[in-house]
């Protein structure tokens, strides 16, 4: 089963300026005879910072969208999500965190960062297969996201320690990886139908061992499946019912009227609504 998908840079409808900040074109439309003429102009969202890896060697770009008017309060600091297949996922992301933290009030605002992958199977897969024979990078991956990526994000943006990671597909199992091989990088996981089938159920098979010397870990874990039937959710949310300890808070949707490609969404948004649950608002942040 091949359900993995080659990521081919950010949507066209971004447009990307000389001085390497995201623009989206805001159009004023004609309110009255006053503004017989429309006028446009760029409404700068974030940034994209392209870099050289040493770990991974190779040159990397990512792209970053903090708060809206986040410098107008230098002392606030922010968590930040990290995006898995941003072509995918950047700008539900950016959507969902902007309504229920402005809006609805009912999760903190973000610095939001989008992960471009050049080979998805090579960076989020533990191991090469016949399948996937560029397989087995994760674990380099993963050395560039906490030694190199995190260090960048914390040292040019007003981050805080508080870091989320959303992966959908091979990008979900990379998630799973992450928690079970570095579990301090991350405080929350929404791994939207993520492939735990693959490698003969490998983390699926590490997980009651995590679980049981990980009795104290504060982690929230969302999983969301799609009519999809041989994903490896199933078996992954009986380890979760027999061996999580209380400090680790998850939730499991079955989404059986989507597929595997139209769950991000309606999973994004669960996701974070299941993190948030208790969260109250600062009132220094109102």
């Amino acid at each position: 089963m091949n359900i993995y998908k080659k990521l081919k840079g950010i949507p066209n409808e971004v447009k990307i300026s000389s001085k390497m900040k995201i623009s989206a074109l805001l159009i004023l439309t004609q309110f009255s005879i006053c503004f017989a003429q429309q006028k446009k102009s760029d409404f700068v969202i974030g940034d994209k910072i392209s870099f050289e890896s040493k770990i991974l060697n190779e040159r990397k770009t990512i792209v970053v969208i903090p708060p809206y008017n986040y410098k107008d309060r230098p002392d606030e600091k922010f968590p930040v999500v990290y995006v898995l297949d941003p072509g995918n996922n950047l700008f539900a992301t950016f959507g969902i965190v902007n309504y229920y933290s402005d809006i609805l009030k009912i999760m903190p605002r973000m610095i939001i960062v989008g992960v471009v992958s050049n080979d998805r199977e090579k960076d989020y897969l533990p191991t090469p297969s016949k399948e996937q024979p560029t397989g087995g990078g994760a674990d380099k991956f993963l050395s560039f996201l906490s030694s190199e990526l995190v260090t960048l994000i914390d040292s040019t943006y007003p981050s805080n320690s508080e870091r989320c990671i959303i992966g959908h597909s091979a990008g979900g199992l990379f998630a799973i990886y992450a928690l079970e091989n570095q579990p301090d990088l991350f405080k929350s996981y929404i791994c939207i139908d993520p492939s735990l089938w693959y490698d003969d159920q490998s983390c699926i098979k590490k997980m009651p061992d995590f679980l049981n010397y990980n009795k104290d870990s504060n982690k929230s874990i969302f999983i969301s499946l799609s009519n999809e039937k041989e994903m490896g959710v199933f078996p992954f949310i009986e380890v979760l019912e027999k061996h999580a300890p209380e400090g680790i808070r998850w939730d499991y949707v079955h989404y059986k009227s989507e597929t595997h490609n139209s769950l991000g969404f309606k999973s994004i948004c669960a996701g974070f609504e299941m993190i948030y649950k208790d969260w109250k608002i600062d009132d220094n942040t109102k």
